[in-house]
């Protein structure tokens, strides 16, 4: 990137732009600053970065972007320096004409983002949605952060109210789209699971050019999908149903054999065949192929690939035991999907829970249900930090542990782990749950 501020003039007015110069990158983070960034002085409930200018232009900053005036600083003056942000990353894509995929759903969307992008960055050049910046602010961020060649974006679109998507694909506006799922989360701020539907299925919305819409065709929500979908063009996933236009052919050790509507049906090497990894690959297989990328580049990215922290990955633990690190988030689909992969695994099964967020008032029932399923499954031991310790407690029975620190947790825990254990840790990221992670692990 390498941007000079009168060369915005078709989206701020010339009047507004004080003094040219030069940027070659784009920051809201006076700490993270680079030399030659544009430091946009965003504001919240909590913060103000207008407090933060001085230090940003003593850090590099050869520009700012702000509500107020300013002397003896290049900078442009807005009314919403927010809208800016926006504005300035539909400029930039608008340079660089990239084929965008936007990817949402309950569970699955970091991991499927990760590798959809592993995929096309073996045929095309690549930029993937920044660390977790799937928002009305780190999405335009991370299409600030590609590179001026990048042929391919794949992002990651994440809703926490109503509205949200709709946001986020005015920014972006994708080619081709997946919604992976749908499930409870984030109910103090939806209500509702139809709330939570509704948001998701913005992904849908026509935007006056062809869209490919990626579905599970054995997901519960699939018909009523397709009814929605009547402007754009459905390609369907399945592990199960072989009539999908990409299906899971046969699935044995580590090994996938894969049919899409382009090539031969091919092998290729899985580290995670549980059933929910199967369909995020599956759903990443498709995205990279409607996009150009055929069974080369796919083989290519799947050699090395071996997850996501925090989402599933697996390791070796102390004592040779097997650490199933889901440390990054939890809801209660994604945790009863998370115990059905343990429930495959021989040897002892334990469970360390974390508190669920965002459930409103159905927390407790929530976590209690988890408990129930988990004894009513033989998982042999569970330790929790939860807000409902004793109804989780009481839920499970014997060989329940309640803990009030992640420290504690660990201490006792630790002595406990033999050779033919198996331990899934799973929270909600608020928790950092990865600490008990890194103490397991080898």
């Amino acid at each position: 990137m390498k941007i000079k501020l009168s060369d915005l003039s078709d989206i701020f007015p010339l009047s507004a732009i004080h003094f040219d110069a030069v940027f070659h990158g784009v920051s809201i983070d006076s700490r993270t600053i680079s030399p030659n960034d544009i430091f946009i002085a965003l504001h919240g409930k909590d913060f103000d970065g207008h407090n933060y200018i001085n230090e940003a232009i003593d850090k590099g900053a050869s520009a700012v972007i702000s509500e107020v005036d300013l002397t003896d600083i290049p900078y442009i003056k807005v009314k919403d320096t927010h809208r800016a942000l926006i504005d300035l990353a539909l400029y930039y894509s608008s340079i660089i004409k990239p084929n965008i995929i936007g990817i949402t759903g309950t569970n699955g969307k970091t991991t499927v983002t990760d590798l959809t992008a592993k995929i096309t960055d073996q045929y095309q050049s690549t930029t993937k949605t920044f660390g977790n910046f799937n928002n009305n602010i780190g999405l335009p961020l991370s299409i600030l952060k590609s590179k001026i060649d990048s042929k391919i974006f794949v992002l990651e679109m994440g809703a926490s109210k109503e509205g949200d998507i709709k946001e986020l694909l005015d920014i972006a506006k994708p080619d081709i789209v997946a919604l992976l799922n749908v499930s409870p989360a984030h109910l103090d701020t939806f209500g509702t699971l139809e709330n939570i539907l509704s948001t998701k299925e913005e992904i849908f919305l026509n935007q006056g050019f062809d869209k490919k819409v990626i579905l599970n065709k054995s997901d519960q929500y699939f018909d009523r999908w397709v009814k929605k979908n009547k402007l754009n063009n459905v390609i369907t996933i399945s592990k199960d149903d072989q009539t999908a236009d990409y299906s899971a052919m046969k699935v044995s050790d580590k090994e996938l054999s894969v049919k899409t509507p382009y090539e031969p049906e091919f092998k290729l090497r899985v580290i995670n065949t549980k059933s929910h990894n199967i369909l995020n690959v599956l759903f990443s297989i498709a995205l990279a192929s409607e996009i150009g990328a055929r069974s080369e580049h796919i083989l290519s990215a799947m050699n090395d690939y071996d997850g996501v922290d925090g989402r599933s990955k697996i390791y070796k633990g102390i004592n040779n035991s097997r650490i199933i690190d889901s440390s990054y988030n939890a809801n209660p689909q994604s945790f009863k999907a998370s115990i059905n992969d343990l429930l495959s695994c021989s040897g002892k099964r334990w469970i360390v829970m974390g508190q669920m967020g965002e459930l409103g008032k159905k927390s407790e029932e929530y976590h209690v249900n988890l408990a129930h399923y988990a004894a009513k499954n033989h998982i042999d031991k569970l330790f929790i930090i939860t807000e409902h310790n004793q109804a989780v407690i009481a839920a499970f029975g014997d060989n329940a542990h309640a803990f009030n620190s992640t420290s504690d947790l660990i201490d006792f825990i630790k002595p406990l782990v033999k050779n033919d254990t198996n331990i899934l840790v799973k929270a909600s990221r608020f928790m950092r749950f990865e600490t008990i992670v890194d103490d397991l692990k080898l």
